[in-house]
């Protein structure tokens, strides 16, 4: 009799401990990416009453029979499931669309987080709110992203450095349907004023009258150079004190329907262009010829640059602010187009930038933090990575939304957002508890009424054993 006893209070020990799992998950339904526990039980050793036996011959077989002495706890684990998206609108909140971590680190050690609710401190550490740094790839002073994990720093403090230009993309399309150039003669001209006196004829009415002369002028190219443009684009380059210098690139169609000839400038103080001697721009007016930087840019019948034709020239330019020269600057080509919409042939791509102070960042899907700088440059500055885990239900909780490896979850793979199926980010979101409420109350239920049922298992047993005693009046 006393086995139903033992059964019953072991039921209620294990009940109790499920409804500590049920009541720890409610107070956490708001609690950033809060994983949810699970408490499974087991039955324990089973008291054997009767043993089985085979069949034979005189008899038939005899299953065992037996009394269980109650349960125990089986399992006491954490759904991870991730929660939904809590859209915060603050940049340096992150959440991971996948099974990644971030991961964390301080004086007690390393662990790994799926609370991505993060900060920059005063020294632009990027930090967990309770102090932790924020692991990562930092970038260099160009934006590659160097593959050491260290902890991320924003350098809110310092000042970006002017960088000169050294090399341009440029991309778009030179219509097809541009006239070829017209040779231009560049012959000068003069203007003589002559007047002659007439008599006043009353037969002719146009005699005597008041006429308004207006000469118009127009200013041709130089010698030699094509008189009509496809496609006319300037950008600014950056010399090695920060100083700004006007390219102006002019793009004019050959006799070949396929083939253009492209011009280059540089655009003085004054507006005034000077042009290319073959691949160079300075500024000495001497240097000048015709402009043209590259002959015969050939396009395919589909489009695109053809595989023989030159893709590139480059160009030097000596700054009157006593900035170094600049010496071979690249312009890529490649990437334009000849088709017969109008033509949006543009520097698609420029490397140089001003001096410039940090003005804002945010955090791609990729994990790069992006900063946005007050000469409009933006650059990479460093790169947010997670791990991931072959076991992650192996993982141990250690408090403030950190978990630790265990030799149950296996090591940790740091790969950069996206990859081994760590899942992209989202900045300006969190995750939300993944708490089902309606399951945590349902659950609630389940297990009140347990443990009342084996408190009358209990009462019960009391009861037969009270009668029990009483056998002997």
């Amino acid at each position: 009799m006393m086995r139903s006893m033992n059964s019953a209070v072991s039921s209620l020990k294990n009940h109790q401990t499920r409804m500590d799992v049920i009541g720890n998950n409610i107070a956490n339904v708001n609690t950033v990416a809060f994983k949810t526990g699970r408490v499974t039980f087991k039955d324990t050793y089973s008291q054997m009453v009767r043993t089985s036996s085979g069949h034979s011959e005189n008899r038939g077989g005899i299953n065992p029979s037996q009394v269980g002495l109650g349960m125990n706890i089986s399992s006491i684990d954490n759904v991870m499931e991730k929660g939904t998206v809590d859209v915060t609108n603050v940049g340096t909140d992150v959440y991971i669309d996948g099974d990644g971590f971030f991961i964390v680190e301080s004086s007690d050690g390393r662990y790994y987080t799926r609370d991505g609710n993060f900060s920059v401190d005063e020294e632009g550490y990027l930090t967990t709110q309770d102090g932790r740094y924020v692991m990562g790839y930092q970038a260099d002073q160009d934006g590659n992203v160097i593959e050491k994990l260290d902890k991320i720093k924003v350098p809110i403090k310092d000042i970006l450095k002017p960088k000169v230009t050294s090399k341009m993309a440029m991309e778009g399309n030179l219509s097809s349907k541009t006239a070829k150039g017209i040779p231009a003669t560049g012959f000068p001209g003069d203007l003589n004023s002559i007047y002659n006196a007439v008599p006043v004829d009353s037969s002719d009415p146009s005699k005597g009258n008041k006429y308004e002369i207006k000469p118009e002028f127009a200013k041709n190219d130089a010698a030699g150079r094509e008189s009509i443009l496809g496609k006319t684009t300037t950008t600014e380059v950056i010399d090695s004190l920060g100083g700004k210098h006007t390219i102006r690139m002019d793009f004019v169609r050959t006799a070949d329907v396929n083939k253009w000839d492209v011009y280059a400038f540089y655009v003085d103080s004054n507006g005034a262009m000077i042009p290319a001697s073959g691949t160079t721009v300075n500024t000495n007016p001497a240097a000048a010829a015709d402009g043209k930087a590259l002959s015969g840019l050939t396009f395919k019948n589909t489009g695109g640059v053809e595989e023989t034709s030159p893709k590139e020239w480059t160009f030097s330019l000596t700054p009157a602010n006593g900035a170094a020269p600049m010496t071979g600057v690249k312009v890529d080509l490649s990437k334009l187009t000849q088709f017969e919409a109008e033509s949006t042939a543009f520097v698609k791509e420029n490397d140089g930038y001003t001096l410039g102070e940090l003005n804002g960042m945010s955090i791609g899907s990729d994990g790069k933090v992006i900063g946005k700088f007050s000469n409009g440059d933006v650059k990479t500055l460093a790169q947010i990575v997670t791990a991931t885990f072959a076991n992650v239900n192996g993982l141990q909780k250690e408090g403030d939304n950190l978990w630790s490896p265990t030799q149950n979850s296996g090591d940790p793979n740091v790969n950069v957002p996206g990859a081994g199926g760590s899942g992209m980010l989202q900045s300006n979101a969190l995750e939300a508890s993944n708490v089902d409420l309606a399951k945590e109350f349902t659950n609630m239920i389940t297990t009140q009424r347990g443990f009342q049922a084996n408190s009358r298992v209990i009462t019960t047993t009391d009861q037969m054993l009270e009668e029990l005693v009483n056998l002997k009046r």
